[in-house]
């Protein structure tokens, strides 16, 4: 069963091209589909389609720049590309991507489903060579480092008779001394995946059931205690262990920090005292919502947060502040990490800082971590992409009117890649960066058709469309009106108020 992925503008056609073909029947899995070259591009890496087919002429990210990022990240992939452009240059562009197919619109989902079969049968009859790695030590790190495509990971998988199948997948970094030997018995009978890298040892647990991989990670956890360790995300994709990986090697770096601020020799004479801490403070939570949380979810995050601590009827003085210290230098970590925030934010919440010593009840707990919280969530640009998005629409801002603008462009820009800046983008902001742009070049062609008596072929070119029919369709589409519509519509404004 070969995966296929659609990339089209037009939504009537993305529906009748997924509705018309008996998918399964025909040997395929219709993966997902999606509106532009930017909003495909990240799920392609997530679905890693076998067959990706691409309208050309689209918004932001064309067909030929999104076929030139599939080829260059999972080269295996299959391109055919639609086009309503009869033009060489395009061609020409197809066949140095190596696509597979260049056809022209309209196409009908009969001729669409015979040239789906022929690349299938060439993708079945020609089989794919890898070079079979040594160790399977070598094989979990470059799983963890996202170096092996799909197919290359069911290869080694057999050729190495690795069982790595599995619904669920976390990756544990832990620092690699004495203590370290002494716990790895602890994995044993979890049948993990593991290989020392430096310093530190990579874990890898899998399950099919996500609420007894969850089980395993919190009994680990809580021995782990007296090592430096960090956890990553759970992730349902062997593709997407890389993802987990480097999760784990970001809160391997967090312990390391607040191992250095906190007097470890304390918690270790105090075994209780620092077991009980390992429940109570799961900093992964914390870290995720400084990355991805928002100011009005401060008030339900901090009761989940401390739930343990809260639910405890006896609390020590000392626990708490343990507890607020992990809180606290974690946030710290952050702050001096991301490099986002300004210098009266860091003021405001190191002077908050000061009051750790004095809380002594859940309530002032509660209290000094909404302290803590609050200056962060301020400014939505006050977050840790907050500058990032600033730049982005500071780009568009002063290069919208380049029609060849492209994702790639704005992600070189702000130093990010971008596959990644298009999925903060859309986190932050609500909308894509494809979204944004078209609204900022519509709002200005609107503009135009207020104060200038320009021609609808000159205004396009002046915000970015060099395809004046194309522009006019998008205008209609964010409007609901045709250009000429808008004018005359402005007129009767005008002459309304003038009487």
């Amino acid at each position: 069963m070969k995966k296929i992925f659609l990339v089209d503008d037009e939504a009537v056609i993305r529906r009748g091209i997924s509705q018309k073909i008996e998918w399964e029947k025909e040997g395929f899995i219709y993966c997902g589909d999606a509106s532009d070259g930017e909003m495909a591009l990240p799920l392609i890496e997530k679905h890693q389609p076998d067959i990706v087919i691409t309208d050309i002429k689209m918004p932001f990210m064309d067909g030929l720049t999104l076929s030139k990022n599939i080829k260059e990240k999972m080269p295996a992939t299959k391109i055919i590309i639609l086009s309503g452009h009869d033009e060489f240059e395009y061609a020409q562009q197809a066949i140095r991507l190596q696509v597979e197919e260049y056809c022209l619109k309209p196409v009908s989902s009969e001729d669409l489903l015979m040239i789906l079969r022929k690349v299938k049968i060439e993708m079945d009859s020609k089989p794919v060579f890898f070079t079979p790695l040594e160790t399977k030590e070598d094989f979990y790190e470059l799983l963890c480092k996202g170096s092996l495509s799909t197919e290359e990971i069911l290869y080694q998988v057999k050729s190495l008779q690795v069982d790595l199948m599995a619904s669920y997948y976390v990756v544990f970094v832990i620092e690699n001394n004495n203590k370290t030997m002494e716990l790895l018995h602890l994995f044993e009978q979890y049948q993990p995946l593991y290989f020392i890298k430096n310093t530190k040892w990579v874990i890898i647990l899998k399950h099919d059931a996500e609420h007894m991989l969850i089980e395993q990670i919190t009994k680990i956890r809580e021995q782990l205690s007296p090592i430096l360790f960090g956890i990553g995300s759970i992730e349902t994709r062997t593709e997407h262990i890389t993802l987990s990986y480097e999760n784990a090697i970001e809160a391997y770096s967090y312990s390391r920090a607040i191992q250095a601020y906190t007097s470890s020799v304390f918690l270790q004479k105090n075994d209780v005292i620092h077991q009980d801490l390992m429940k109570a403070a799961d900093r992964r939570k914390l870290i995720q919502f400084l990355k991805f949380g928002h100011r009005e979810q401060i008030s339900r995050f901090i009761p989940q947060y401390a739930e343990v601590i809260l639910n405890k009827k006896k609390l020590s003085n000392i626990f708490i502040y343990y507890f607020l210290l992990d809180f606290t230098i974690t946030i710290r970590h952050h702050m001096e990490e991301t490099e986002q925030y300004n210098v009266d934010i860091v003021q405001t919440v190191h002077h908050a800082e000061t009051d750790i010593h004095q809380v002594k009840t859940k309530d002032q707990m509660i209290d000094y971590m909404n302290k803590m919280l609050q200056p962060l969530f301020l400014d939505k640009d006050t977050s840790k992409y907050g500058k990032v998005i600033h730049q982005v629409k500071q780009v568009i801002s002063e290069s919208y009117q380049d029609s060849s603008l492209s994702l790639q462009q704005i992600a070189s820009e702000v130093n990010i890649s971008a596959a990644y800046l298009s999925s903060i983008f859309s986190k932050e902001m609500k909308q894509t960066i494809t979204e944004f742009l078209t609204k900022k070049r519509i709002a200005k062609a609107k503009e135009l058709l207020e104060v200038t008596n320009d021609k609808t072929y000159e205004i396009a070119y002046q915000v970015g469309y060099n395809d004046s029919h194309y522009f006019c369709h998008i205008f209609k589409k964010i409007t609901g009106m045709t250009t000429k519509e808008y004018k005359n519509q402005l007129s009767n404004q005008y002459s309304g108020s003038t009487t």
